[in-house]
């Protein structure tokens, strides 16, 4: 059995590509492996110096909403899942961990928010293409 992997953040376009990623997964006898890393670095927060948060916390309340928002489409799925929680970055969290299972494609929504909407990769979707690793698909 293959595996697929699916990064997601909670947001429409990584919904999206969790959508894709079931679809896929059916038709390719694969189980599905869905990813959400957290990257709580305090360059990443743009938080000042002298400012400090329980990051804790702060990564279990964003890992809940993210969980709560995949939990429709998981309960549906129709294929084997499991969960993946990753830290660091996204794109970094998703090469290395279909790496380490083998996986056979890595599914991404991208959200594009240059200046030229639409056009650009998101910043995790680039990020794998620059990786490299498995077969990629870009969920818009």
């Amino acid at each position: 059995m293959g595996h697929i992997v699916v990064g997601i953040d909670g947001s429409e376009p990584s919904l999206r590509a969790l959508a894709k990623a079931i679809e896929e997964a059916k038709l390719r006898g694969a189980d599905l492996h869905v990813l959400h890393a957290i990257d709580l670095s305090p360059a990443v927060l743009h938080l000042p110096d002298d400012v400090t948060i329980d990051s804790r916390d702060l990564a279990a309340e964003q890992r809940t909403k993210v969980w709560e928002a995949a939990q429709p489409l998981l309960e549906e799925a129709g294929v084997d899942v499991v969960r993946v929680d990753g830290e660091g970055s996204p794109g970094k969290a998703l090469v290395d961990y279909s790496a380490e299972i083998g996986a056979e494609l890595v599914v991404v929504g991208t959200r594009g928010r240059g200046r030229v909407k639409g056009l650009l990769l998101g910043s995790t979707a680039e990020d794998l293409v620059n990786r490299g690793g498995s077969d990629m698909l870009l969920v818009r």
